[in-house]
């Protein structure tokens, strides 16, 4: 398998598992990565979803050497290339719009395709040895579909630039000051860390984290006016719901919450 898929107390936990490569993506790779996210994304008992690599690294990007399949490569068209990469763009779009929070845990190498699954995701956190790099320059390709739009809203359309035009090495601490990745932390600590934040998000109340990431993805675009009714009528049922009822009355009770998600 070369995508692990394990479920435990709500997390949702997917390892990209060729560490002998960096983890680097294979068209039997991004569809097993696919049908993984989309189990997820319509499983009530996941409520938080963590994308991560085995061993050293967390994804090298497309495997340029065509992986290992030892059959013949046929030439393949410019148009057939474009339809296969917009069914595998379904993976970010899934990352960022799944109505539950996801978040990339990164050590080690982040590259290419690598970069743009964890700018999809809601979150990311990284250790110390974690490096990023677009490649998409050196391997004399513009980039994967929606990279050029979640890496622009991450760090901004300056530093996206330059991710892209330049093609310089990002070191951990640089990708932290970019707002490349959220948290930064020690690399023996990774593993708790992301844990501990991953149950957090598990425990939290699952459908207004839904509306939040509704809400956020449409302020990209939509005016305040539209964000503002869309905030309104999502809020409002929020207040109503099973968590927001329980938010009120652990604040009074002096407890913590015990959201169920709806």
């Amino acid at each position: 398998m070369t995508i692990l898929f394990e479920v435990d107390d709500g997390v949702a936990r997917l390892t990209l598992n060729r560490p002998a490569r960096l983890n680097a993506l294979t068209i039997p790779m991004l569809e097993e990565l696919l049908a993984a996210l989309r189990q997820a994304a319509v499983d009530p008992a996941i409520r938080c979803v963590v994308l991560t690599g085995a061993g050293r690294g967390f994804c090298a990007g497309y495997d340029l050497s065509g992986g290992e399949d030892p059959e013949p490569q046929r030439e393949i068209l410019a148009e057939e290339a474009a339809a296969t990469m917009l069914l595998h763009g379904q993976i970010p779009v899934l990352l960022r719009r799944m109505p539950k929070p996801t978040l990339a845990s990164v050590r080690g190498p982040a590259a290419g395709s690598g970069m743009v699954l964890l700018a999809a995701c809601d979150l990311r956190i990284a250790s110390r040895t974690a490096r990023f790099k677009l490649a998409f320059a050196s391997a004399g390709r513009c980039g994967d579909p929606g990279g050029s739009f979640l890496l622009t809203r991450l760090v901004g359309p300056m530093a996206a630039r330059e991710l892209y035009l330049l093609d310089e090495p990002v070191d951990a601490e640089r990708a932290l000051a970019i707002g490349l990745i959220n948290r930064l932390v020690d690399d023996e600590t990774l593993e708790a860390e992301t844990a501990a934040l991953a149950q957090r998000l598990a425990r939290g109340p699952t459908a207004s984290f839904a509306a939040m990431k509704r809400n956020l993805n449409a302020a990209e675009t939509a005016s305040l006016e539209e964000t503002m009714a869309m905030e309104a009528t999502a809020n409002a049922h929020a207040s109503m719901s099973h968590d927001g009822k329980e938010a009120a009355n652990a604040f009074l009770e002096k407890r913590p919450p015990n959201f169920r998600g709806y």
